[in-house]
């Protein structure tokens, strides 16, 4: 049995002051408010960071598709207060996400034994962004490899359905609605991005399950003229849908303080989750004069944030789920407990997994970060295990 004192537990429906958290084999066993018990005490325990979108950290990428570049990344994000994460692919040949989902299953495997001894961050699955999204949204995405999806899309999710966790894919497509279907059937999450949706084929989604937007204000549709008429995109209709849940990369870049004011003015705490979407070069210090490629694309790493090499667009994000709570609580006055349900708890929940993780509670796994009064990482524990 270990134990570990607090000045406070941070969980999303309440703070408890003076607390002594109880762990044995890898579970919370207790959590003891007013504990008088004497040694270390740490200022603040908050659950470890849950990231749905990443694509990678400290030089690789889930798209390497390589054990080891699996276990490297797992191993990147829990150094940096990651508990769990899905590895995200990007838009590539289909023998190409063929080979990376083929190694994802042994690396899964193999994760699960190194996060039970603290050693990882767990890699609970895949998300698919892409390839069944829009060109005319692409981004940092290669559009030579973006189609509809057609039967062959349907039978490479089925095939992969014990691996995929979410799927990005544009609700414009005729075909969409099969896709849709198809994942509700998996219990796969469907996410609208990089996509050309407007407003009533958008609400059409909706009311068929469709509730997540990938990384909400980059790629996502937005008002535009179709045949002369004005419509609303993916990016305003999700806005003002209750229940809609909008990823927010909270780098200060993707998304400033104006942009999570309007998003925060339109949505609830609980229908936000903040994701990384951090690329390889993640955890890397900037060098602006080095071309790196991303797929077939070139890209730049200055000033905190990825670009296109001609800096027209972001390429993704080099930030980490820690520095973005620590964005949204010191920089952007989120209260502490929001900030824990928008980075751990909302992610628990969507994936179904809000019985084990997202809180530090009697029952749940032992994954929580410890930090000071200035929100730095003292001590990571993962299934129970110290990290640093």
């Amino acid at each position: 049995m270990k134990s570990f004192l607090v000045d406070c537990i941070v969980n999303p429906d309440r703070t408890l002051q003076n607390c002594e958290i109880s762990i044995d084999e890898g579970v919370v066993r207790a959590v003891k408010p007013e504990a008088p018990g004497t040694g270390r005490r740490y200022p603040i325990a908050v659950p470890g960071f849950i990231d749905i979108h990443t694509h990678g950290g400290a030089g690789h990428d889930i798209m390497d598709g390589e054990a080891d570049r699996f276990s490297r990344i797992a191993c990147y994000h829990l150094e940096n207060g990651t508990t769990s994460f899905l590895g995200s692919t990007a838009t590539s040949p289909p023998a190409e996400l063929d080979r990376v989902l083929k190694a994802a299953r042994p690396a899964m495997q193999a994760n699960a034994v190194c996060a039970a001894r603290g050693e990882e961050a767990s890699l609970l699955g895949i998300h698919l962004e892409g390839p069944w999204i829009s060109p005319a949204r692409a981004g940092a995405q290669n559009p030579s490899y973006m189609r509809a999806p057609d039967d062959e899309a349907m039978s490479f999710v089925r095939n992969y359905a014990d691996v995929i966790r979410m799927v990005t894919f544009s609700y414009h497509y005729p075909t969409a609605d099969s896709l849709l279907d198809l994942l509700l059937e998996l219990n796969i999450i469907p996410a609208c991005g990089h996509d050309e949706t407007i407003d009533d084929r958008i609400l059409r989604g909706f009311e068929r399950g469709l509730r997540h937007i990938t990384h909400i204000y980059s790629m996502t549709s937005s008002f535009q003229r179709v045949d002369g008429l004005k419509h609303l995109g993916t990016l305003e209709m999700a806005l003002m849908t209750p229940g809609v849940i909008v990823e927010v990369i909270a780098d200060g870049k993707h998304v400033t303080d104006h942009f999570w004011r309007f998003i925060t003015h339109n949505k609830q705490p609980q229908d936000i989750v903040v994701v990384s979407d951090s690329m390889r070069w993640a955890g890397m210090p900037d060098d602006p004069d080095k071309i790196h490629k991303l797929g077939d694309v070139d890209v730049v790493v200055e000033d905190g944030v990825a670009w296109l090499a001609d800096r027209s667009a972001f390429a993704g994000s080099v930030s980490t789920m820690h520095l973005m709570f620590r964005r949204l609580v010191r920089d952007w006055g989120v209260d502490i407990e929001d900030a824990v349900r928008m980075t751990s708890t909302n992610q628990a929940q969507e994936l179904g997994l809000g019985e084990s993780l997202g809180s530090i509670a009697p029952g749940k796994q032992a994954d929580f970060v410890l930090l000071d009064d200035d929100l730095e990482i003292l001590q990571i524990v993962k299934a129970g295990h110290p990290v640093r």
